[in-house]
Formats: structure tokens, sequence, C-alpha cells
């Protein structure tokens, strides 16, 4: 901070406080000469001349005293404005001192240093730039990089440069994101790099400039200055790095979709085929392909007449265990064969599907065609895809077995 102060601990005394010493000073001066003038003159005079000292000479250098005393007391009366305007000013600037103070309490805990590693080229300095501090840094970046080429001329780096001429290892940062300081992470972003090509680190020169977590942007010279910088714009948007979160809703992969379309209803037209007898085991599940059991039909199909606005016959189907994946594929593609629409169904041990068909269908019938769709299915199931998950469970198997 420029201007004046007064330390603490020392007689330092603002300039204000001297000028109104001196003054004082003067003062007392002026009226001990005018004393001693007066009675000098005054004895003098009486000494050669008595008649002359009258009641006008007393009062002529009343007049005198008075016009002095007015003076003083006016140059007196203005000094001490001017002492009490200066203390005024002095205790607002260091109350500012004192707050630019705490507010840069954040900004002195990001700290630039050179990384001394010998398993580094010489002409490839590190530099890090450390969060010490127990909250965030935003929008950090180095604008610019000075550094020595080979030819001897100071060249100028930019992160756009530096990206876009592909140095070897060469990183300036640019809109990054520190978080807290802390050790041991995974996720060690709570500092970063600065590292350019130059024949000599010590013709390197840069300043990050970044904002604290109270909004306030800073720049900070290699040299550890701390410079405040205004601010009228939000903090840029960063680029997406190694630590951006998850998003919430995210693309389902070829074995979930056929895992989730199959569950719903069969809902697998335009899923991409599965490659691999892994990818069968995946849909089916572990648990599913070593604990499975034919199924079979359980309980009396029912039937139930729809709605008076609907002319079709709800048909219900209990059978058990619950169904594995592709086995329902299966099963209701064989029913829609016989005319039955799937209409939902409910599982848990055990699963029930409902189907929708004419009225005027035989239901007499439907037992056999049932149960024959039933034994369609597992049939179809055991051949291709159960066939397929197991190889891939005894492969996952020999593999574990080599590993030990």
């Amino acid at each position: 901070m420029t201007g004046f102060s007064r330390r603490k601990g020392t007689d330092e005394k603002l300039p204000e406080e001297r000028h109104f010493k001196r003054l004082l000073i003067g003062v007392v001066v002026a009226v001990i000469l005018f004393t001693v003038a007066f009675l000098a003159l005054t004895w003098f005079k009486s000494c050669r001349s008595p008649q002359d000292v009258t009641s006008n000479w007393f009062v002529a250098w009343g007049t005198w005293a008075g016009g002095l005393g007015t003076a003083a007391a006016f140059l007196i009366a203005a000094f001490s404005i001017l002492v009490a305007s200066a203390h005024s000013r002095f205790d607002r600037r260091q109350d500012a001192e004192i707050r630019e103070d705490d507010l840069m309490g954040q900004a002195r805990l990001l700290s630039i240093y050179k990384v001394d590693d010998k398993g580094w080229l010489s002409t490839l300095p590190t530099y890090r730039i450390d969060n010490w501090s127990k909250d965030w840094f935003f929008d950090v970046t180095v604008p610019y990089v000075d550094a020595r080429n080979a030819e001897g001329h100071i060249e100028r780096r930019t992160a756009d440069l530096a990206e876009k001429e592909i140095r070897y290892a060469e990183h300036i940062p640019s809109g990054e994101q520190l978080t807290p300081h802390r050790d041991n992470s995974d996720d060690e972003a709570w500092f970063t790099l600065v590292r350019v090509h130059a024949t000599n680190a010590k013709s390197i020169d840069f300043a990050v400039e970044y904002t604290d977590a109270s909004g306030r942007r800073w720049r900070q010279s290699l040299g550890g200055k701390i410079e405040r910088i205004p601010m009228t714009k939000a903090v840029p948007i960063r680029r997406p790095d190694r630590f951006q979160p998850r998003p919430p809703i995210k693309k389902l992969s070829g074995v979930e979709a056929w895992r989730s379309g199959i569950t719903q209803g069969g809902i697998t037209d335009g899923l991409p085929p599965l490659e691999s007898d892994e990818d069968f085991l995946e849909v089916i599940g572990v648990s599913n392909v070593q604990r499975w059991k034919r199924i079979e039909r359980i309980d009396e199909i029912k039937f139930e007449r729809g709605g008076e606005l609907s002319s079709d016959l709800e048909v219900s189907v209990t059978f058990g265990p619950a169904a594995p994946p592709f086995w329902l594929i299966h099963f209701r593609n064989k029913l829609a064969e016989s005319g039955l629409r799937y209409g939902g169904g409910r599982s848990y041990y055990v699963q029930t599907d409902r189907f929708l068909c004419s009225r005027d269908i035989d239901t007499a019938g439907l037992n056999e065609v049932i149960d024959a769709a039933i034994q369609f299915a597992n049939d179809r199931f055991e051949e291709n895809e159960l066939a397929a998950a197991r190889r891939a469970l005894e492969s996952r198997r020999n593999r574990t077995r080599s590993d030990n």
C-alpha cells in the first residue's frame, strides 16, 4: 500500500503532526521575541525619554500583541484541523489495508514454485501451482509464459499455442479449477502445472490469474506478488476434464438396452445384436445361469372379459420360477403366433403374464397352446442363449483357476 503510514512501536509521526509541532514552536518563539522586543524597547525608551512612555505606547503594543495572538490562534486552529483530517485519513487507510489483507487471505494460499526433479529434462522446466486453502479456486489461468528459445529470443507461449502446436509435454493451464487441498487423494485436482520448453529456466516469467471462493479475481506473479483484478463478469464455464461429474442421464450400453428391453415387454427391435457369449451372460445374469430350472405353468389359466368398450378377452398365465431374459421373448412370440398379444405382467418368485385375444377364440384349447409355448421357450432358451451364457461362465472359471 502506497502513501504515508505510522508504524507500530515507533515514534514516527504523520507529516501534518510534524508541521503542527513546528508551528507551535514558531508561535512560542514569536511570542518570546515579541515580549523581549517590547520589554527592551520600553526600557530603552524610559531611559532616553521617559516622557514618551505613555498610555499610547502601551496601547500600540497591545494592538500588535492582539494581532499576533489572533494570527497565532488562526494558524493553530487551521493546523489542528489538518492534523485531525490526517488522522482520519490514516485511520481509513489503515482500515482499508486491514480489509485488503483479510480479503487476500485465501489468495495468499495459492503458491507457485519450480519443481526440481532430476528425472525431467533441464530444457523442460516445470512449475507447480498449488491450492493450500480449504476452499476452491476457479478459472485458474496463465495468460502467457515468456521463455527464451533456442535462438536466444524471448518467446511468448499461450495455452492455445501449446495445444495447437502439440509440443512434447508442454502444458499451460487455462480455465482450470482447483479443489481444496487434501492429502493421499486419487483425484489430485488441487494443483496444476506450467511446463514449457526453454533453454534457461531463469528466463521464464509468467503470472497466474485466478478467482477465489468469494468471487474476487487475483493475479499472482512468479515472484509471489499478488494484485487485485477488477471483475465485472461471471466466472467462465470451464472445459470438461477428467474430474467432470458423471451425468445423471446416460445412454444405455448394448447389454443394458437388451436387459431393459426384455424386462419391459420384449421391446428389442432396433437394438444392436449381442456379439459374444459374454454379452449373453451379462444380460441373463450369473445367478440366473447357475440356478436355471425349466419353467412350468402354475395354477389354472384365468379368463376375464374386458370392459363394455373392449372386445378383447384377457388371459392370465402364472408360471414359475420367474423367467430370465430371452425366455420371455421366445414364450411371448410363440403365443403371438396363436393370436395372444402380450398385455403386461408382474413377477417375483413366480411370474404372471397377461395376454389379450379375441373373445371368439376357443378357450378350451388355450391350455395346450400355452403349455406348448412354455416348453418351446424352455427348449429354445437352453439351446441358444443359456448355452452361450454357460460357455462364458465356464470361460470365466477357467481364467480364475489359471490366475490362481
